[in-house]
């Protein structure tokens, strides 16, 4: 993920897309802090998750220049985050989910809201970066609950 955040940040920079190096030069940046801090490099899923909350970050930002009146702004900072988003996995449908949840929970045995965090763990394990959290979180309260 990092070599293709360089590539595409080198292209933008050529082309001058001030979207694109902005969009790129974030998630890279936070990518290398992640990296300095943690006094590690990377694996892939987590590079995912960092450009994902880069990604929301931009959405966020977004959201509140359109609040503000600032819509040519808004509209800048969403193209950066559509930018990043187009680099993440696709992630699973909504109707997926509640045989997958139902899956992990016969796998791991779970009868409780108590057991939630190993079906989570085992969701996370099998379905990695397509796993929305918040759609699967939802549907294991649902039918632990």
């Amino acid at each position: 993920m990092k070599e293709k955040l360089k590539q595409l940040h080198q292209k933008a920079r050529l082309a001058r897309n001030s979207h694109a190096v902005e969009a790129y030069g974030a998630a890279l940046a936070a990518i290398q802090e992640g990296e300095v801090r943690a006094n590690e490099d990377f694996e892939e899923a987590k590079m995912i998750a960092v450009v994902e909350k880069e990604a929301g970050k931009f959405e966020e930002s977004a959201d509140a220049f359109a609040k503000a009146g600032r819509e040519e702004k808004a509209a800048e900072l969403r193209s950066c985050a559509s930018l990043l988003r187009a680099l993440l996995p696709k992630k699973l449908e909504p109707d997926a989910y509640p045989k997958l949840v139902a899956d992990a929970i016969a796998a791991t045995g779970a009868t409780s809201m108590r057991d939630m965090g190993p079906v989570m763990a085992k969701l996370k394990a099998e379905q990695g970066a397509a796993l929305d959290m918040k759609l699967a979180s939802a549907e294991v309260k649902k039918t632990l609950g």
